[in-house]
């Protein structure tokens, strides 16, 4: 189950302290509170980078399908492995 944030309904997802976070939000609070010309909000920002945990799985998928997946990831010159991770993300969620 993915959790939503209550303000911008994206994806929360937990800190280093078991914590959840939207980075959407935080991201948009930051850039608000940014002012360029003190360099300590730089200096002083906490930091969050998010790597969600994965697992490899094997499918089996229809051979026109795996075609059609390298074709567009081609276009968008990513891995069509990457892309299928993405569409199945994005259907899920």
């Amino acid at each position: 189950m993915i959790k939503k944030c209550k303000k911008c309904q994206s994806e929360l997802f937990l800190d280093k302290n078991k914590e959840w976070f939207c980075p959407e939000c935080e991201a948009e609070d930051f850039i608000k509170n940014f002012n360029p010309e003190d360099e300590s909000d730089i200096e002083t920002a906490e930091w969050k980078v998010v790597k969600p945990e994965t697992k490899p799985v094997t499918i089996r998928l229809n051979v026109i399908d795996i075609q059609i997946a390298k074709k567009l990831a081609k276009e968008k010159n990513m891995p069509y492995q990457t892309l299928l991770k993405e569409i199945i993300h994005k259907n899920l969620a």
